[in-house]
């Protein structure tokens, strides 16, 4: 887009388009090229950019398509502006959030549309895109927030206040799940280490609960909550069951033993020898005159470093008598 960052990425629902959403008050969408024929004989497919859109100079903070694709919601700051993604026209122009908007998204194939603030006037707010309104908002320190791509459901990771003492990694918070016509919460779960932490909707399966009945048509069901340990937990977000799976991504550390490489898997491990220090028999006799005869002989049969030292600077030290001529 521009050296000024890209801020969100969106994809179309139904096909290979994307809009990228830029601080450099501009939004791109892309559609993907057909196969064209390289130098060297291959095929080769990318994406090109179909259409540029901005809106008076604002830097593009967030983007999302609806559910069937038709619509294009992109944030210009706090002001939500709504395109036709296929002709790049402007179509309707929400009233502005309280401040500027960090994430859009559509509660699945309603026309409503959720949008999140993160700055110091916080604010979590559902848009009727069909009259231009808004449908309820709250004041909510949100650190993450998605949308069901079924239904008109969607959650909030709130942050409750840090405990006395604590790191700021250890804040705990709340999970709230709201259907986008209704303020009231429809369920919530408390949560630990919230801080840093994220969640999405994900589709139910076997792979999941394979004694789950209520699949509700194959749709996005289960909630997927990443704390900020980069531990993750998945469950039912509107039934009071214990969460189906929970994992740390930290690996387990294997206790067999490591299997053979090298020149091990090979040949084999190598016998362990067992060295034994020869000590020589021989006994030590100084010289007379050591420094005549302390540096000859084999560099093996040398004295011991501390004799060889001893004597040597002793040697240097001796008195010699002077005679008079």
């Amino acid at each position: 887009n521009s050296d000024a960052g890209i801020s969100a990425v969106a994809f179309h629902p139904g096909k290979n388009m994307a809009v990228s959403s830029s601080f450099g008050c501009n939004f791109k969408v892309w559609v993907q090229s057909l196969a064209l024929q390289s130098s060297d004989g291959k095929s080769q497919s990318g994406w090109r950019c179909q259409s540029v859109g901005s809106y008076k100079k604002k830097p593009m903070t967030a983007a999302a398509f609806s559910g069937d694709g038709s619509v294009l919601a992109v944030a210009a700051e706090s002001v939500i502006t709504l395109w036709d993604p296929d002709n790049n026209a402007l179509v309707g122009v929400i009233a502005e959030a309280l401040s500027p908007i960090t994430k859009l998204s559509f509660a699945g194939d309603s026309a409503y549309l959720m949008s999140l603030s993160q700055s110091s006037k916080p604010q979590v707010a559902v848009w009727n895109v069909s009259n231009l309104s808004m449908q309820w908002s709250y004041t909510l320190f949100a650190e993450a927030a998605c949308c069901s791509s079924s239904k008109s459901e969607f959650a909030v990771l709130s942050l409750l206040s840090c405990p006395e003492g604590g790191a700021p990694a250890e804040q705990d918070g709340i999970i709230l799940i709201f259907d986008a016509e209704n303020s009231k919460p429809v369920s919530s779960w408390s949560v630990k280490k919230a801080k840093g932490g994220s969640i999405a909707f994900v589709k139910d399966g076997p792979s999941f609960d394979a004694n789950t009945d209520d699949t509700r048509g194959g749709e996005a069901s289960l909630l997927v909550y990443v704390n900020g340990s980069h531990e993750y937990v998945i469950f039912d977000p509107l039934k009071n069951e214990e969460p189906q799976i929970s994992k740390s991504t930290r690996k387990n550390i294997q206790t067999d033993e490591p299997a053979p490489i090298g020149y091990a898997s090979i040949y084999g491990e190598l016998p362990k020898l067992e060295l034994k220090k020869e000590v020589s028999d021989i006994p030590f006799i100084p010289s007379d005159r050591p420094w005549e005869t302390i540096f000859t002989g084999s560099s093996h049969a040398l004295p011991p470093l501390t004799k060889l030292c001893s004597v040597f600077l002793a040697s240097l030290l001796e008195k010699r008598p002077v005679t008079d001529e």
